[in-house]
């Protein structure tokens, strides 16, 4: 009797991930196959990881690491929820020293940087050493601006909305540039300034649910409001939420892991037009 009861639990818990992975949420972005080409000359190709969650070395963060020095992007984007332990910051640099890309790349902080239960914010100083170490700069409520032979990506990074104190006081958008905020909660996207320019924020912090039974989340965090996954918009404004790499909390994941490769397309005078997404699947 208590073998079929066990066999009868395992039979549910196969079904219910699978259910997951075999109905997905109208909210999440359909996985699309890597596309390797001639990069254009009026385009700055940039790469979004978010939510690693580097608890411990797994074949996931090199396959990861793999699917970023094949891109060869011109810019790296993390947003947030890397270090997850103290532990884990030594953990997060042996995979960041790994992305061998010569390009600019920026971090911002998520919740789990802050929360109480990591320690990761008793010990900042080596979390951010770790990070400029691996050639990662910290954006918190600051930014950067980017040439690329005249074509010009304005990049903002907000301090987490769970723990910190985000502000887009110091954000200043510069005409015909692609400018671009790091939010960890998407609910940041509320707050966005709206100007006559148009504007992008790249989010994470959701998972898209992380597990799915018959394609809906039984669960987002505090900070996700209405926006769950891909692409939503607010007058000029656009928000692009990523369900991550990563697991928060339990091993458990019936979403495929993913990054996302955002695509600024420029006119001939080096004017913004707009900009392309696509979700890669990072599979180990």
């Amino acid at each position: 009797m208590k073998n079929k009861l066990i066999l009868a639990l395992l039979a549910a818990a196969c079904a219910f991930l699978l259910a997951g992975c075999i109905s997905i949420s109208k909210n999440v972005v359909p996985f699309e196959a890597v596309e390797q080409k001639e990069r254009a000359s009026n385009e700055i190709v940039a790469v979004q990881i978010t939510d690693c969650h580097f608890s411990k070395e797994k074949p996931l963060f090199d396959a990861l690491v793999e699917k970023i020095n094949s891109i060869r992007p011109d810019v790296i984007f993390m947003t947030g929820d890397q270090a997850v332990s103290v532990k884990s910051i030594e953990i997060m640099e042996h995979y960041l020293k790994k992305i061998d890309v010569p390009c600019p790349k920026f971090v911002i902080n998520g919740n789990w940087e802050y929360s109480p239960k990591t320690g990761v914010r008793e010990h900042f100083d080596d979390y951010y050493a770790a990070l400029e170490a691996s050639d990662f700069k910290v954006l918190l409520n600051s930014g950067k601006t980017l040439d690329f032979g005249g074509k010009k990506l304005v990049i903002y990074g907000l301090d987490s909305l769970l723990g910190g104190k985000p502000s887009f006081e110091g954000f200043v958008p510069e005409k015909d540039a692609a400018n671009v905020v790091l939010g960890h909660c998407p609910v940041l996207f509320d707050m966005m300034p709206q100007t006559d320019l148009p504007l992008l924020m790249l989010s994470g912090h959701t998972h898209g649910g992380q597990v799915l039974l018959f394609g809906k989340a039984l669960y987002f965090p505090e900070g996700t409001g209405k926006y769950y996954s891909g692409i939503y918009r607010n007058g000029k404004n656009t928000l692009y939420v990523s369900t991550g790499v990563g697991n928060s909390s339990l091993e458990i994941r019936n979403l495929t892991p993913c990054l996302e490769v955002i695509t600024f397309k420029f006119d001939g005078g080096n004017n913004f037009l707009d900009a392309d997404f696509q979700t890669i699947e990072v599979k180990p």
